[in-house]
């Protein structure tokens, strides 16, 4: 660290407010405009004042003003003091009392091209069979010309029961339906898709017990398919156009984001229907990140994107996997594009009891599930991964799952591993003990606030199959995980959330209030409250934590001097707006490398 900058952290650490940063970096004591040419020494291309600013840079933590050069912040201080980098050419923002924050960094997404799984009918605001049902007719009936029709969101702990082709057959018995569960793990489909995409009686279950069609007596596939079981018939009935679908989500998804203030992400294994093929999965995302950069060489790039390789089955090669991960760092490898390292899936999820659990399901105690990657496997990739420079994500729904992966991570740093960043994701249902090992080993956490609220079933889910004690006790121990002194990222998990929610503003609320943001009529709280954590915690979860996680935390993060111009305009001061508005609060402009991704009202 420079003689400078310490002097100003430990002036910074004296004072509460007002202190100011100045850049060392020669982008600030010389700046250079965009046509090369040099300029007025501290002089800005943009100054924002008259704002609230909060850093999440605890030497700093509160601001007046910022001023940035390019695509780097150089001042963060006091309104006076950034009057000093105001010339002829800098755009000066008056944001009338407003708040600026970090951009937001989201540790688990899937912008890239989970877009296509939300298309058609939207079930997440319904409740029973009937309604999924009387929504799917509606948007059948009023979209009569679509070859397919689509939808996602439905729950089955809400349906009651295995849902099946014929109760969408009395409905729609002439076009094939095809409907993604809330989590995008499961699909509901008619006969007339089961006909296209060539699922018989005779079709084999790609890991049986986990990957598989739920069947009736005589073994005819009834039309739910669990675990991704329905990725094949979907290619074969022609519902998949990779390219086309690809560039249209990533398009919708990155104004979604940008409007919610996500100016990165790591994108926590490429969605696509070839996610069981490692082969044909490597080819998706050569493709994918071929057009992220492609979007970034045009300056139409929104998002920094750090993508997670996907490792699905036991079947796969741990070996091929981290050669294919090294492959794409070697060509992405810098702030805007990079591989993170490699994200593991071994199990379902916990509401249609498909992840695996210490003690048995509250609802269906004779119910096991089945692991798709072993924990064998789990410990294997961990060491490998890690060997090999790379960190290791794994979704962990299940209370054995996470006791497993915990056990593979604490291996890895005893193997001499200790800079690994190897993290729990969803963090769903962790027994009291093991919660105790994260916190005493400092394991990486993510979790989605929005799940542990009502919105699409999520508490009733919970409270059945988990019972009520382990629903307190065990599930999403968000607070417990932070105050222990872990690093807790916050993110939305698009597409299991729905896109219009992924807002960190929306996860925060949901992760103050334990209320569903988009359901201000259910006022049911998921117990218990002492789980509920505060604005700053969350703040910093939705910003440092994830630039943290993704090893981006020495660029992005927090504001301050030096940093990538990463900044949330927002129209007021967020810690003095009512925590049931924290999500309807405007944000009025999205900076990503200094440039606007998202302005309105500025």
């Amino acid at each position: 660290m420079h003689k400078k900058s310490i002097v100003v952290v430990l002036i910074c650490t004296l004072v509460s407010v007002g202190c100011s940063q100045k850049s060392d970096e020669p982008e600030a004591t010389n700046p250079v405009a965009d046509n090369g040419d040099s300029v007025v020494h501290n002089t800005a291309t943009k100054v924002f004042t008259n704002t609230t600013v909060y850093t999440v840079n605890e030497a700093q933590p509160w601001a007046e003003a910022v001023a940035i050069n390019g695509n780097k912040i150089v001042y963060v201080g006091d309104a006076d003091g950034a009057a000093d980098y105001v010339g002829d050419g800098t755009e000066v923002f008056d944001l009338g009392g407003g708040m600026i924050v970090p951009g937001f960094f989201a540790a688990h997404e899937h912008l890239i091209a989970s877009g296509w799984t939300a298309l058609g009918v939207n079930l997440s605001g319904y409740g029973s069979l009937e309604e999924y049902l009387a929504a799917i007719k509606e948007y059948a009936d009023a979209n009569p010309d679509e070859q397919f029709v689509r939808g996602i969101g439905w729950n089955v702990s809400l349906v009651g029961r295995n849902p099946t082709a014929a109760d969408l057959d009395a409905i729609v018995p002439d076009r094939p339906v095809i409907l993604l569960d809330y989590t995008i793990h499961d699909m509901w489909l008619n006969t007339a898709a089961l006909e296209l995409g060539n699922v018989t009686k005779d079709t084999e279950d790609p890991v049986p017990g986990l990957i598989y069609w739920v069947r009736d007596d005589k073994g005819v596939p009834t039309g739910y398919a669990k675990e991704f079981a329905w990725m094949g018939a979907f290619i074969e009935m022609g519902a998949w156009q990779a390219e086309e679908m690809m560039a249209a989500s990533q398009d919708r998804l990155s104004k979604i984001a940008a409007k919610n203030g996500v100016t990165a992400n790591i994108n926590q294994g490429l969605v696509t229907p070839n996610i069981k093929d490692l082969n044909a999965h490597f080819e998706d995302q050569k493709v994918a990140m071929k057009m992220m950069r492609d979007l970034d060489a045009a300056g139409e790039l929104r998002v920094r994107t750090f993508l997670q390789v996907l490792f699905k089955s036991d079947e796969m090669s741990v070996s091929q996997t981290v050669e294919n991960a090294l492959a794409l760092r070697e060509m992405y490898n810098d702030d805007k594009l990079g591989i993170t390292g490699v994200k593991i899936h071994p199990e379902g999820v916990f509401t249609s009891h498909a992840s695996v659990m210490l003690e048995p399901w509250a609802d269906q105690p004779n119910k096991e599930a089945v692991r798709g990657v072993s924990a064998e496997r789990v410990a294997e990739m961990a060491l490998a991964a890690n060997a090999a420079g790379l960190d290791l994500s794994v979704h962990t729904d299940g209370s054995k799952t996470n006791r497993d992966t915990i056990d593979a991570f604490i291996a890895a740093t005893e193997a001499g591993f200790t800079d690994a960043r190897n993290s729990l994701h969803h963090y769903a249902n962790v027994h009291p003990d093991d919660q105790q090992r994260v916190i005493e080993h400092k394991i990486p956490v993510n979790i989605t606030t929005l799940w542990a609220t009502t919105w699409s079933g999520g508490l009733d889910g919970a409270m059945q199959i988990l019972g009520e004690k382990r629903a307190t006790e065990n599930f999403q121990q968000i607070r417990t995980a932070i105050d222990g002194g872990t690093s807790v990222s916050i993110a939305a998990d698009v597409p299991s959330t729905t896109p219009e929610l992924m807002g960190p503003l929306t996860q925060c609320e949901a992760a103050i209030t334990r209320k569903d943001p988009s359901n201000p009529t259910d006022t049911r709280i998921f117990p218990p409250m002492s789980q509920a954590i505060t604005l700053d915690q969350c703040l910093k979860s939705v910003t440092y934590e994830g630039a943290w996680q993704a090893r981006k935390e020495d660029v992005l993060g927090t504001i301050e001097a030096g940093k990538l111009a990463d900044l949330v305009i927002i129209e007021k001061n967020l810690f003095e707006v009512s925590s049931d508005q924290i999500a309807d609060t405007k944000i009025l402009g999205t900076l990503m490398d200094g440039n606007f991704t998202h302005r309105d009202g500025i």
